[in-house]
């Protein structure tokens, strides 16, 4: 009886040895060997920065900083519980394709092709890969600290901006607090506007009945070298009729209007060729984030709708360096 318990028993751990590998095997094949569309690896590196911290300074091992962190998730990261991303569908590749035509036009309407664009370019160039997204890795691969955001989430502002984040002071149910200490003029909104980084945040008032709850945080383009945006407060004095088109001093066209200064300064779209192309300009996509117009601040289409549509004349305006 007893040798029959020791067989059963060599038995048992001879099972388990030969087919716990092939388990293995198996769950790690399932996972596709380039990183997926439903892969955020800035999300996974300002999440576990144990990972990051031996990863992500030997990226090009792995063939590039996504590559490195998906790496270390289908060979560890899975079997550790770690999530991959914020939301299952973090990366947007509707809102990518019609924010950035520029790239829509080479790379199509697929969602794979559209995520190789973001990963291998895109996020260099501080594109989102949707409405909300605020980048935690730098231009130069290096974590900012900030945590990325689900598509659906309030926007947290950028290691990028005027109002930083190291003066938060707490958080409330709607959105990041910003001690800026303007008090409410009445209006529901004041807008920011940081001309080092070129960051539009604008915010709405707290239960203190100050400006500092961040609503939206977007990459804009003010005033290149001899066509300077102003510095200063302004308020918002006029919607262009509809949003429709405004002819610029360019000989290009913009939509979704709306005027802080006289001398034609402005809130606007990203410029036009022509009155009704269906796309804008792609260089002038591309260069949100950077000292780019004749002295307004440009938005994309979908940003400069947003706020046009979100934020009244008699709305505060404060221009920064």
């Amino acid at each position: 009886m007893n040798n029959l318990r020791r067989f059963i028993t060599v038995l048992a751990l001879l099972v388990t040895v030969i087919l716990a590998p092939k388990l293995t095997v198996k769950a790690s094949g399932n996972l596709p060997q380039s990183t997926p569309v439903w892969f955020d690896a800035e999300y996974y590196a300002s999440t576990y920065p144990d990972v990051y911290a031996i990863y992500g300074s030997d990226a090009a091992k792995y063939g590039g900083f996504d590559s490195a962190m998906w790496f270390h998730y289908k060979n560890c990261g899975v079997y550790e519980n770690r999530k991959p991303a914020a939301s299952p569908d973090w990366f947007d590749a509707a809102y990518y394709a019609s924010t950035y035509p520029d790239v829509a036009a080479v790379y199509g309407s697929s969602a794979e092709k559209l995520f190789q664009h973001y990963i291998l370019l895109g996020r260099s160039e501080q594109r989102r890969p949707n409405a909300t997204y605020v980048h935690t890795i730098d231009k130069n691969g290096n974590l900012t600290g900030a945590t990325p955001s689900a598509p659906t989430a309030v926007t947290t502002a950028a290691s990028q901006t005027t109002v930083q984040q190291t003066t938060a002071a707490a958080t409330e149910t709607t959105g990041t607090y910003f001690p800026t200490g303007i008090k409410s003029n009445g209006s529901p909104y004041y807008i920011i506007v940081d001309r080092t980084y070129n960051v539009c945040n604008v915010f709405t008032v707290g239960s203190d009945g100050t400006y500092c709850q961040l609503v939206r945080s977007m990459l804009c383009s003010t005033g290149r070298a001899g066509h300077g945006t102003p510095a200063g407060t302004f308020t918002i004095y006029e919607h262009t009729a509809g949003g429709g088109w405004v002819y610029m001093a360019d000989g290009t066209w913009a939509i979704w209007g709306m005027r802080f200064r006289t001398g034609g300064y402005m809130f606007h779209s990203v410029c036009f060729a022509k009155k009704y192309d269906p796309y804008p300009i792609p260089e002038e996509v591309a260069a949100l984030g950077s000292k780019a117009s004749l002295g307004c601040v440009r938005l994309s289409v979908d940003d400069a709708m947003w706020l046009y549509n979100t934020v009244p004349d008699g709305t505060l305006v404060t221009i920064g360096n």
